[in-house]
């Protein structure tokens, strides 16, 4: 069998290498493989050589050898995560892609992406400090984007498999207490926003949800605020988006925060 596709080495007793040759990197021009040890007869390394050549032949039908990283991640936001998910959500994703993962490894191969390369990745990312939930957040958004093109025929395996990650830190919330709070809401009275402020603590809304309020979404005889919209910003512009059913939140006896609706 050519060297150029497939070839099975012997490296033992009942232990062979299968090498399926993948093309060249856009940048080394060196050539790059699939390296698999298959343990067994002959006739299991021949029959993994054979699926993994026709998963290799799929990928050149549609230039998976060719694609770079940079390119796919812009393909697979564009028509993969932008008609499912909120804009929100997509700015996020493209966010964290374009801050970490892009600059070291956006003009890689996407064929011929390595473990040891997303983990050099990660490793930076953890020189610099770098949250353990950052980290884990981005390999999340890159490992999704992998396994859509597992699915698109694009890869044969998935390079972020066995990739080590941070332990996910666990922090205690810290909250007000009543004094606390009762202070803040003296301090801030005389503050044009003083009304916001008190929204906010006394209701434990997030800032894109109390941002997002008008004076129609405050029922006065009931003392509730309905939640209907939150406020983001997408491509440098701020929007306003309408949930899919709205909450309704009470001003005096709030479950999602404080119970402290004045300073009085």
């Amino acid at each position: 069998m050519s060297r150029k596709v497939g070839q099975i080495i012997a490296r033992g007793e009942r232990r062979w290498l299968v090498r399926v040759y993948l093309g060249r990197d856009r940048e080394t021009r060196k050539r790059t493989y699939h390296n698999r040890t298959v343990y067994g007869s002959l006739r299991n390394a021949q029959q993994y050589l054979t699926r993994r050549l026709h998963d290799r032949d799929l990928s050149r039908g549609v230039e998976g050898l060719q694609v770079t990283v940079d390119e796919f991640l812009d393909h697979w936001l564009k028509t993969a995560v932008k008609p499912k998910v909120r804009d929100k959500t997509h700015s996020d994703y493209a966010a964290i892609l374009q801050r970490y993962i892009r600059p070291a490894i956006g003009q890689r191969t996407l064929a011929a992406l390595s473990p040891l390369e997303i983990q050099a990745v990660y490793q930076v990312m953890i020189d610099r400090k770098l949250s353990a939930r950052t980290i884990r957040y981005a390999h999340a958004v890159l490992r999704a984007a992998i396994r859509q093109a597992i699915r698109w025929q694009l890869l044969i395996a998935d390079p972020t498999q066995g990739v080590q990650l941070p332990a996910a830190q666990r922090r205690e919330m810290s909250v007000l207490n009543t004094d606390q709070a009762r202070s803040f809401l003296t301090a801030v009275a005389c503050s044009p926003e003083a009304c916001l402020f008190a929204m906010a603590l006394t209701t434990g809304m997030r800032p894109s949800e109390y941002l997002a309020l008008g004076w129609r979404d405050i029922d006065w005889v009931r003392g509730t605020v309905s939640i209907v919209r939150t406020l983001h910003k997408h491509d440098g512009q701020w929007n306003l988006t309408t949930r899919s059913g709205p909450e309704v939140v009470g001003l005096l006896n709030c479950k999602r925060g404080y119970s402290i609706y004045s300073a009085s």
